[in-house]
């Protein structure tokens, strides 16, 4: 029996190890180390990316966003900080920390100079959806950080940094910033720079994990115990304000979900229903319904039941659309006028 489960867990040891095609330590770090360094070639292609964002974020086009997602280069500094973190290589650690402070100061300045310029720069669903990050964010950014890092330390392994970056979308929040600088609205500017900053900030900590399981070399004897500490309280800070986030989208989710189901079975079992439209914020539901006559004490009636539902606290407006009846001698009317004006058509003819 003992036997049976040496040979199973070896088994599972094989399969599991990250180690098995793992390249050489040194292939890494010179990977690492080219993809952090921002200037030139990668400068360009990150000021496009940037303006290919806005332009989707503009139209509300995700292939145009996904698009710049894509091409840009702004993983590499970040992957930087948390190998370097993970190997105690403090050189690597100062040139991935000042190579994302410059892509930060690029993307935000052409991401500015883009909404200030374009006439047309509206606050659309997409771009709004970027300044609000919850913990559901955290997650996509720590596990894509762990996902990285083993694509780094393989051969071929850009396909996964791809689709990482997209997963993880760092350039859309940084277009948002942008926007809210352009357009003098700080909500904007703060929530577009938090999430940009709790994506890497995750994306650096998985990435450090990893490199601390693949048991890398340390790079100094000098262990950087006090960086790795203030990194882990960082991430601990910013971790709060996302459960916060998450808890009100929980809340609006919960809402509108029993405003919907309130609907269904009080108001369509009854009346045809045209259009639906819910505040969570201000708890306000408007609904337009078609009505063979007009009700004057229908809205009264309807709001009755609110508390059935635990809706006790939501304002109701009812618009009512009377339904056309007995229009056939109209139709007939507007059909002899038809004929007549093809005879006389005919005549002139």
């Amino acid at each position: 029996m003992t036997s049976n489960f040496a040979v199973i867990k070896r088994y599972l040891r094989t399969i599991i190890n990250l180690k098995t095609d793992q390249e050489a330590e040194q292939i890494t770090h010179d990977e690492i180390k080219s993809g952090a360094i921002f200037k030139g070639t990668n400068l360009w292609i990150m000021a496009f990316a940037i303006f290919i964002s806005c332009i989707g974020l503009n139209i509300n086009s995700k292939a145009a966003v996904i698009g710049a997602m894509i091409i840009s280069p702004l993983m590499g500094p970040i992957f930087g900080i948390g190998f370097s973190l993970g190997t105690s290589n403090g050189d690597l650690l100062k040139l991935s920390v000042k190579n994302v402070i410059r892509i930060v100061l690029v993307s935000i300045l052409c991401s500015t100079l883009y909404y200030f310029l374009s006439p047309y720069h509206i606050a659309t669903d997409e771009l709004l959806s970027f300044s609000k990050p919850t913990i559901f964010d955290i997650f996509l950014a720590f596990i894509g950080g762990m996902a990285g890092m083993i694509a780094i330390s393989r051969h071929d392994g850009n396909r996964v940094l791809v689709g990482i970056a997209v997963a993880t979308a760092c350039i859309p929040p940084l277009c948002t910033a942008g926007y809210g600088i352009a357009t003098l609205q700080w909500e904007y500017v703060l929530g577009g720079l938090y999430t940009y900053f709790i994506n890497a900030l995750f994306i650096c900590l998985g990435c450090y994990l990893i490199t601390r399981y693949l048991k890398f070399s340390r790079f100094s004897d000098e262990n950087i115990k006090h960086i790795n500490s203030y990194f882990g309280i960082l991430a601990f800070i910013a971790i709060i304000p996302a459960l916060y986030l998450a808890y009100n989208l929980w809340i609006v989710n919960v809402y509108n979900d029993r405003v919907k189901y309130f609907v269904a079975n009080e108001i369509e079992k009854f009346h045809h229903v045209i259009h639906t439209s819910i505040d969570a914020e201000t708890k306000t539901v408007i609904i337009d319904i078609v009505v063979d006559e007009y009700d004057a004490n229908l809205t009264q009636s309807i709001a009755s039941k609110l508390k059935q539902h635990h809706l006790q606290d939501s304002k109701i407006k009812i618009f009512q659309t009377l339904k056309a009846i007995n229009n056939r001698t109209e139709i007939q009317a507007l059909q002899k006028q038809v004929n007549e004006l093809k005879a006389e058509l005919n005549q002139l003819k």
